[in-house]
């Protein structure tokens, strides 16, 4: 395996003026003196008390940065690919990262953190008191912290840190603190509950089962809060996988020909209804999705779960051809619903991304999968060790990844990737978890020498 990189933080370089007080105690000598001729010792006694007190001020030495190493990606670029040699470059600190599990954070009992008091830090003649720390209250409106930066790691963190703005506020400290740029919520999960208190009045309404909404936290409070600490928010949506059931005449679901609700199993089996891509009101309620996320201060959507149920031949004959597994009716769908959801999230200034995994298309298996079809959209290539095959066929000719290093493999395949997605613009999605401490140092170093700017992690 290839021996990663130390990467030094330069140390800045500090001057101080020291001061020459020599004329200053002069001056203050002899103004004393004229006090206590004129004024008397009693007037005077304050001003020789601060004579006495300047003459035992020291100047203290400037404070200097430790020396810091890193072990993450290469040399970051600029737009162009080439390094700005006229600023330092900014790196982040892998060990960190990669001692501690990131979902791994403080919970509490629902109480609320009890107010800081000002502290106030004292300069020469002057006083200025430190603003405590942004509160549920002043979320909506919190300052946009001037650390935010584009590129970098970007973490996740879990369903649970989304309930209560404390838990989320526990989870942004330890992403902060991790060094990571960017934090990825999961907003809408698998099954089709709500992580943020969504406004789409669709999700009102939901008839039967439990109530989709799990969090008090708006998607501006949850997206503000991360912006104060200095992240990016990333929005994660689950797309497809959506068992809820909406209206009365669960609209946007599959309808069997008789124009009933059809279910995943029977309904003493506890039969799903599941959101279907060829329905308008379905898109439209997935594209409402992108708006209130993106104008809520979500920069950068994950949509994932572009998937259909595992219908069965008696599910196509209620439903109809249509649903045919991998007919081209399928895969036009999927494809045509990723690209309305790119356009509404652009509406607001989001970049939506679709995860689609690196093992799917190497394959040849990923029904969303084709390129020609996703102009305009983002790909999001999942890497994870679990899942990825043990041989790929890259320019007619078969490779063996098991035979190479984490770098090289990770390499060949998003290479083989990229090639397949053309001129798509492509991200990469790491599954942390999947790898060992090494192979995660070199999947971030692989990818950062492949030009990308940033990466992702579940």
């Amino acid at each position: 395996m290839r021996k990663n990189k130390r990467i030094f933080r330069p140390k800045r370089r500090y001057k101080i003026k020291r001061r020459n007080n020599n004329g200053i105690k002069i001056a203050a000598s002899v103004a004393a003196v004229a006090v206590l001729v004129f004024v008397g010792y009693s007037v005077a006694g304050p001003i020789g008390d601060y004579i006495k007190a300047r003459e035992t001020q020291i100047v203290s030495e400037p404070w200097s940065p430790e020396q810091q190493t890193d072990t993450s990606a290469p040399d970051i670029s600029d737009d162009m690919g080439t390094v700005n040699e006229s600023e330092p470059v900014q790196t982040e600190s892998l060990p960190d990262i990669l001692n501690a599990p990131i979902t791994a954070t403080a919970q509490t009992e629902g109480k609320a953190p009890p107010e800081a008091p000002a502290e106030t830090i004292v300069t020469e003649g002057t006083a200025r008191p430190v603003q405590p720390a942004v509160t549920e209250a002043d979320v909506n409106t919190a300052p946009v912290s001037t650390d935010v930066k584009n590129g970098g790691a970007a973490y996740t963190i879990s369903l649970e840190d989304m309930q209560d703005f404390d838990s989320l506020e526990a989870a942004l400290d330890e992403i902060r603190s991790s060094g990571a740029s960017a934090v990825i919520m999961p907003m809408k999960a698998d099954g089709g509950a709500f992580y943020y208190k969504t406004e789409i009045p669709f999700v009102a309404t939901v008839t039967d089962g439990e109530k989709p909404i799990k969090s008090e936290v708006t998607a501006k409070q949850a997206a503000n809060a991360a912006l104060a600490k200095g992240l990016r928010p990333v929005a994660l949506v689950s797309v497809l996988k959506d068992n809820n059931r909406y209206g009365d005449y669960r609209d946007g679901s599959y309808r069997s020909n008789d124009d009933t609700t059809w279910l995943d199993a029977a309904p003493d089996n506890g039969g799903k209804p599941w959101i279907d891509p060829f329905d308008e009101v379905a898109q439209d309620y997935l594209c409402d999705i992108m708006r209130e996320l993106g104008g809520a201060g979500f920069g950068e959507i994950i949509c994932e779960d572009f998937v259909f149920p595992d219908f069965r031949s008696t599910d196509v004959e209620l439903i109809g051809e249509h649903i045919t597994p991998f007919s081209s009716a399928r895969y036009k769908a999927l494809a045509s619903l990723a690209c309305m959801m790119t356009e509404a999230g652009s509406e607001k200034g989001a970049r939506v991304m679709i995860r689609i995994t690196a093992n799917s298309i190497i394959k040849d298996y990923s029904e969303i999968f084709h390129p020609d079809l996703l102009q305009g959209c983002t790909i999001l290539i999942d890497y994870s060790e679990d899942n990825i095959a043990k041989t790929m066929v890259a320019g007619g000719e078969e490779i063996i990844l098991d035979y190479l290093d984490e770098d090289d493999k990770i390499m060949a395949v998003f290479a083989e990737v990229e090639r397949q997605c053309g001129d798509i613009p492509t991200e990469a999605f790491l599954d942390r978890e999947s790898m060992s401490a090494e192979e995660f140092a070199a999947a971030v170093s692989t990818v950062s020498g492949m030009g990308y700017e940033g990466y992702y992690v579940y």
